[in-house]
């Protein structure tokens, strides 16, 4: 059975995706507010439900969809479920939102990836997780380019636009393969008060911007770097990288982590080079090969 996804489907949605971390990393130490995060990025999802009962609590969810309004797409299997009876249904609802250009799954998922492959979505990149485990050296302490300054940022009305501006326009973030471009809106609906963000300017200007997360497992997430192509070539991204890092650490994060493409050599250095190590990968499909 297929329904919207509710409120009450949250605790079941987040041990959906707990049982594939565990499933196709041997991990299972993600805490529940992360995971939740995940969810809250896509506020419109469809459930796949093992049962024909009615209403929310029937049967077992075994599978969900979702699209962001930013275009990005979710898919969630229950690594016991049979990708043939669970994907087709799922994939439609994507592809019916205009968000099936790109599928993903883990790279140890073979079913899923195959029924891709079978299914006209050919292989087209990769994303890993990197972590730098507790108990790693101290972080290097920050080299600033000359005339650089950075603060904490909270968002406001009066700097918004042209923060969102240096992350998107300056900065080119909807150009690496992977990144969504977001509306001012939709960038704002993203931040909380539990960010710890910073930007970096030049002449008063924004020219760097850092995003991160404590969670109360210890685990911190770093979930956006962006420097002003102006700005490249300095080390202001390290810089912010390295700053970003150490406040994480000092708020409660024992680890720290974040996403990055593969294709992405010169970031996926920067992050090795600092004690970062891949994860897990993630490995996307698509656009439909009619």
């Amino acid at each position: 059975m297929l329904r919207p996804a509710t409120p009450a489907d949250r605790a079941a949605l987040i041990a959906l995706l707990r049982a594939e971390d565990l499933a196709w990393t041997g991990d299972d130490s993600i805490s529940d507010e992360e995971l939740g995060d995940v969810i809250d990025r896509f506020p419109e999802a469809l459930v796949r439900v093992d049962g024909d009962g009615d209403g929310d609590a029937a049967g077992r969810v075994v599978g969900m969809a979702a699209v962001s309004d930013a275009g990005g797409t979710l898919l969630v299997l229950d690594p016991g479920a049979d990708p043939d009876a669970v994907l087709p249904e799922l994939v439609d609802w994507i592809e019916a939102r205009g968000g099936a250009h790109e599928l993903h799954g883990y790279a140890a998922d073979t079913a899923r990836l195959a029924w891709f492959e079978a299914h006209g979505f050919p292989y087209a990149r990769s994303l890993y997780d990197l972590v730098r485990p507790a108990g790693a050296p101290p972080l290097d302490a920050p080299v600033w380019p000359v005339g650089v300054s950075v603060a904490r940022y909270v968002p406001n009305d009066e700097e918004d636009p042209a923060v969102h501006g240096l992350i998107y326009r300056e900065a080119g973030w909807a150009e690496v393969p992977g990144h969504s471009d977001r509306t001012l809106e939709s960038w704002r609906s993203i931040q909380s008060a539990d960010h710890r963000s910073f930007v970096a300017r030049r002449d008063g200007g924004p020219i760097g911007w850092v995003s991160g997360i404590a969670y109360p497992d210890g685990r911190g997430w770093i979930n956006q770097i962006a420097v002003a192509k102006s700005a490249r070539g300095a080390g202001l991204g390290r810089a912010l990288l390295l700053h970003a890092g150490a406040d994480l650490l000092e708020h409660g994060a024992t680890a720290l982590a974040l996403g990055v493409s593969a294709a992405n050599t010169a970031a996926l250095g920067l992050y090795r080079s600092t004690g970062f190590q891949v994860e897990r990968e993630w490995r996307y499909h698509g656009p439909r090969v009619p």
